[in-house]
């Protein structure tokens, strides 16, 4: 539990500039949906980026990052699928 003062710093200089820093990225397009989990200190976000170590340099630009536990999960398109698929479908097709 922090106290009083502990928490005021914590708000000022760590979620304040993430909320910041995470509206930026929205702006910029980077973040595309996403925003703080009700009740938790915790952000959901769905990210536009060209490799991981691109996503590696947004989460690791927000200042809560050095405090948190990240996890990311990254999504494959529905086209780039529907054609993994379709070939698998070929592959088992022909055997």
């Amino acid at each position: 539990m922090l106290t009083p003062e502990a928490a005021r710093a914590f708000i000022q200089q760590i979620i304040f500039p993430t909320l910041a820093r995470a509206e930026q990225l929205m702006a910029e397009k980077t973040i595309l949906a996403g925003g703080p989990v009700a009740g938790r200190i915790a952000l959901r976000f769905i990210v536009e980026a060209g490799s991981l170590l691109e996503v590696d340099r947004i989460v690791s630009s927000l200042p809560i990052w050095p405090l948190a536990e990240t996890r990311l999960t990254p999504l494959v398109g529905l086209d780039d699928r529907r054609k993994s698929v379709e070939a698998l479908l070929g592959h088992l097709a022909a055997t």
